[in-house]
Order: C-alpha cells, then sequence, then structure tokens
C-alpha cells in the first residue's frame, strides 16, 4: 500500500491525539503521520484530544440534523430544499450530507447516482463514498452530535465550511477519529450545491475557535 496520497483529493478524516497528528486520507483510507520527516504507515492512536469548552456560541439558525437523522439520499435531497441562502443554511446542508457521505456500510451506486451532479459537483463522488469500505471497522457513520462548525468565508452567493464530526464505530462514538471535511458550496436555483474541497489549515482547533452544533443526529 503506498504512503503517498493520491493527486485526487478524498474526503479527510483525522486522528486526534496528544502526541501524534494523524491524517487519515480517504484514498484507501490510509494511514499517514508527521513525525517530522516523511510521511509513514502508522497504527491509529488512542489519546483522545480533549474538546475546550471555549468555542464560540452556537449560531441560531443551523440545523445539525436538518430534513431528519435518515442517511439516505432524500434526505439529502430534502436538506438542500429546505436550507435557506444563508451561511447557516450552508453549514446545516453540508452536515445532512456529510452524514450521509461518511459511512459504512458504503452507500450504493443507485444512490451516488442520485446525488451526483444534483448536491454535488465535486469529481468522483462514486470513488470518494466508495473508499470509506476500506475502513477498518465493520460498520462507523458519523454524527453532528458533539460536533463543530466553522464558517471560513461568505459571500452572497458562495460560503466555505469546516465540519469536525464525531465517528460512530458499532454505535459507540470513538474517542479519536473526526471526520473533518472542508468544502466550498455555492448557491444554485436549486439550493446549495457542494462544488469543491477546499484547503483549510488548521483544522483540529476547531474544538476552540469552531461552533458546537446544538443537538444533531
Amino acid at each position: 500500500m503506498s504512503t503517498q496520497p493520491a493527486a485526487r483529493r478524498r474526503w479527510p478524516w483525522y486522528v486526534l491525539g496528544a502526541a501524534v497528528f494523524v491524517i487519515v486520507a480517504v484514498v484507501g483510507l490510509v494511514f499517514f503521520t508527521t513525525r517530522g520527516g516523511s510521511p509513514e504507515a502508522t497504527p491509529r492512536p488512542t489519546a483522545p484530544a480533549t474538546p475546550s469548552t471555549s468555542a464560540p456560541p452556537a449560531v441560531e439558525g443551523v440545523d445539525g440534523c436538518l430534513a431528519g437523522d435518515a442517511r439516505a439520499p432524500q434526505t439529502v435531497l430534502d436538506a438542500q430544499e429546505q436550507a435557506p441562502q444563508t451561511p447557516e443554511g450552508a453549514v446545516s446542508f453540508v452536515a445532512t450530507f456529510s452524514r450521509w457521505a461518511a459511512q459504512k456500510p458504503v452507500v450504493p451506486a443507485d444512490e451516488v447516482a442520485q446525488l451526483d451532479g444534483v448536491v454535488t459537483t465535486l469529481p468522483d463522488l462514486a470513488g470518494d463514498v466508495a473508499s470509506a469500505d476500506e475502513f477498518e471497522a465493520a460498520q462507523f457513520r458519523v454524527t453532528t452530535l458533539n460536533g463543530y462548525y466553522r464558517i471560513e468565508s461568505v459571500s452572497d452567493t458562495r460560503v466555505v465550511v469546516t465540519l469536525m464530526l464525531p465517528l460512530v464505530i458499532n454505535e459507540a462514538v470513538d474517542p479519536t477519529l473526526r471526520y473533518m471535511p472542508s468544502v466550498a458550496v455555492e448557491w444554485t436555483d436549486r439550493g446549495w450545491v457542494i462544488v469543491e474541497n477546499v484547503d483549510t489549515p488548521d483544522k483540529t482547533s476547531l474544538g476552540t475557535t469552531g461552533v458546537a452544533f446544538t443537538g444533531g443526529c
């Protein structure tokens, strides 16, 4: 297995450890670590990060469970229809999309086809979601409960959003693993559409620089 990420970016995953910062790139969900040298494969650390209680207060209007708790394509389509043209609406839509995209067993091809080009124009959406099948756990999903978000930039029709969502593995919240996408969404005649992944620095600080979801699913 290669220890170098492929050129095409997949959805980013992070392990939050006390001494080691591990990135799980969703190209086969390969683990990488930076310890001052070249990236190398590494086991998952077990030291959890303790979220700070000093995160900014939640913004009124953000819904961590927009369109319901089902992780289904219709839920994402409903969230796209319901999310208002506000930064809070963009966050809520991305959260619902993330809960659908990041799960194992992976979503089937017919579900991907319902959303590809409709709620997202990311390249190779099918490859992105299918790569979750290589994650070591038999089952996982992500949750907005105890999650954080940060609005990176805003214009009238474009918002850049970063999320920090805990992984639920075999129905137990993992103390170290976090799903942390940074995406740009644009307003269209269909509502919000995810258009690209964005390189965002300092993602692991979301526990202090981000905003906690209130509620969620």
